[in-house]
């Protein structure tokens, strides 16, 4: 009885410690992505960091018919494609000193003869970097909406649009001040390359020094407004060797914008008014903007006068409007248009003349669900010279108008 209790008491420890050996081990707390409530909708937590980061873009496609008339029977129709695909990140920290903000936006855009408003030259896709900045206590670095522009051509539609005003992406380094209350205040140092219209000789030079931006911006309940000022060099290096020098060293352009809000049925009906002027800074006006002088001549910054030797400043100044109605939460028209006006200083290449255009436009839009929109435009744009010009085909005249249509539609996520 002795050796079967002790056998039986032997038996149940072995039985015990076999159990205790296929006891399962309590596994690591795994890291599940969380919802970021900090800076709004659609903001996750980067697992292991505490850092958000929103995730978008949108998927687009376009289809234009495009004409130009030359007159004197120097008319070119053409139509083409355009696919577009964007993908944005949106990485945000808070920090001691607020914020730390980068954001990118990168385009891939396939379509008919790219960088050609013709829209000819064969298919081919282009990779560019639409916007790419770092934001840190009220600094922003990198790829940016020029902290010039104001009005922007918001909700003017497509790839190929006209430009109607000041309207362009730049690299800057930037100081926004918060006042509260709805005003900042930005000053900027910009490469403004971009903008940058050259002279009637088309030899001009990179600037050594980038521009330098400043503005001053209110956002409140009934809308907001905001005036702008560019100050930028005119370089003459290039033309040292030759003799050839600059009447003016400096260029400058001014902005004053305006935006109502309007009683509306869905996110808003709104009025938007600016008004830009350049002198030696003809890029910051948007007359030389998309289809609306690729007829013959552009807005110059420079003009050579052959009498002094001397490249002197060209002004051109132009007013904007953009008017969007909702009809219904899910259908609303946009109408848009501008004027402006070129001067060529007096002395100037006789080849160059004073000219204004105007352009008026319109768009319906249906968004039958969220983030999906189809869009129908149509811009017609008229330029007229003060003197006769001669026109790509060899033919002096003395207008020139452009029609665009476009069909359009955008999935966003």
């Amino acid at each position: 009885m002795k050796n079967v209790l002790l056998g039986s008491v032997a038996g149940l420890a072995m039985v015990g410690t076999a159990a205790a050996a296929d006891l399962p081990v309590k596994a690591k707390a795994a890291e599940y992505v969380k919802i970021c409530s900090t800076y709004g909708a659609g903001f996750y937590y980067i697992p292991g960091t505490d850092t958000c980061l929103k995730v978008g873009g949108f998927v687009q496609a376009d289809y234009y018919y495009q004409d130009y008339d030359y007159l004197n029977n120097a008319d070119f129709q053409s139509s083409y494609f355009r696919s577009r695909a964007s993908l944005r990140l949106d990485a945000r920290t808070q920090t001691e000193y607020g914020t730390l903000r980068s954001f990118i936006d990168l385009r891939a855009t396939y379509g008919d003869g790219l960088g050609n408003v013709y829209g000819d030259g064969g298919d081919s896709t282009a990779l560019n970097l639409d916007k790419g900045y770092i934001q840190f206590a009220g600094f922003t670095f990198g790829k940016v909406q020029s902290f010039f522009d104001y009005y922007a051509d918001n909700n003017v539609w497509g790839f190929d649009n006209v430009e109607l005003t000041a309207d362009e992406d730049v690299t800057a380094a930037a100081y926004t001040a918060d006042f509260g209350g709805g005003f900042t205040a930005t000053i900027s140092i910009e490469d403004d390359s971009s903008r940058s219209n050259g002279d009637s000789l088309g030899l001009t030079t990179q600037p050594d020094v980038p521009a330098l931006i400043g503005n001053i911006n209110y956002e409140g309940e009934w809308g907001g407004f905001q005036v702008s000022g560019a100050i930028r060099q005119l370089d003459d290096s290039y033309y040292d060797p030759f003799g050839i020098s600059t009447d003016d060293s400096v260029g400058w352009a001014a902005l004053a914008g305006v935006k109502f809000n309007l009683p509306t049925l869905g996110d808003g009906d709104k009025l938007y008014v600016e008004f830009t002027y350049g002198s030696g800074a003809a890029g910051y006006t948007g007359i030389n903007g998309g289809y609306s002088t690729i007829s013959d001549q552009a807005a110059q910054d420079l003009y050579y006068n052959a009498a002094t030797n001397t490249l002197q400043s060209g002004d051109a100044w132009t007013v904007a409007a953009e008017l969007t109605h909702y009809f219904t939460p899910q259908v609303f028209g946009v109408l848009y248009g501008n004027y402006g006006e070129n001067s060529v200083p007096s002395g100037a290449d006789p080849f160059y003349s004073d000219f204004s255009l105007w352009t008026l436009g319109g768009s319906l839009n249906w968004a039958p669900v969220k983030n999906l929109i189809f869009v129908a435009q149509y811009t017609y744009a008229q330029t007229s010279y003060d003197n006769p010009v001669l026109n790509p085909y060899g033919s002096y005249i003395d207008s020139s108008d452009n029609q665009q249509v476009l069909l359009s539609v955008r999935r966003s996520f």
